[in-house]
């Protein structure tokens, strides 16, 4: 599938015209309909509104995963890496409050501290 298939099938799931994104993002109505058409490639600034307003990244705009949704993070752990459970962690609070990330936090503090618990209780039994 093309950028223009990817952005019209977006546009059309979001049931929004041409002319109701142009005039949403500031993006001229010619230049969005050769994007659509494949005539015309758009700038990365283009690119990035679009893939903000549509709610997807660039890389799948972009072809570079079929995930539209897709996050590519390049945060690394002490010894340089992110697990996939840490990765797939970090995608499920997209969208969280800070009320939100409270309630996470303390729910980690008190499976770390059972953790704690039971593993002082094995060292003396």
């Amino acid at each position: 599938m093309t950028l223009g298939d990817k952005l019209r099938e977006l546009r059309k799931e979001k049931r929004k015209t041409l002319r109701q994104v142009n005039e949403e993002l500031g993006i001229s109505y010619s230049n969005l309909a050769s994007v659509e058409r494949g005539e015309h490639t758009c700038t990365s600034e283009t690119l990035k509104k679009l893939a903000d307003y549509y709610g997807c990244t660039t890389d799948y705009l972009l072809g570079y995963t079929d995930t539209p949704k897709a996050i590519h993070i390049q945060v690394l752990d002490n010894d340089g890496t992110i697990t996939e459970l840490q990765h797939e962690l970090l995608d499920l609070t997209k969208g969280f409050t800070a009320d939100d990330f409270q309630k996470v936090n303390s729910y980690i503090e008190f499976l770390k501290s059972k953790k704690e618990v039971e593993s002082k209780w094995k060292i003396e039994h």
